[in-house]
This record gives structure tokens, C-alpha cells and sequence, in this order.
């Protein structure tokens, strides 16, 4: 499966449609945002990564 195509989706989503080049199936998904979502309390935390 390859990653054919991104669209805007309802409500600040994605709609994603992966393509396979080889039987022609085609997979739809809606992805939201991570950084729209309830969890993004870890990216605002302090935390860093290790140096």
C-alpha cells in the first residue's frame, strides 16, 4: 500500500487513501490531527529529549 492522496476531512480531519500499484485496492481512513486531540498535554510537559 502506498499513501496516494491526502484531503481535508470534516472537522479539521484528514481523509487519507492509500492505493495498492499492484491488485488496484484502494483504503480510505480519517486521521485527525494528534495536536487537536484531548492528548497533547506531553508536547507542552518541559519534557526534552535526552542530549
Amino acid at each position: 500500500m502506498m499513501l496516494a492522496r491526502i484531503e481535508p476531512g470534516p472537522a479539521g480531519s484528514d481523509l487519507r487513501t492509500f492505493e495498492c500499484p499492484k491488485c488496484e485496492h484502494v483504503h480510505k481512513v480519517l486521521a485527525q490531527d494528534p495536536f487537536l486531540s484531548a492528548n497533547t498535554g506531553w508536547s507542552q510537559s518541559g519534557l526534552s529529549p535526552p542530549k
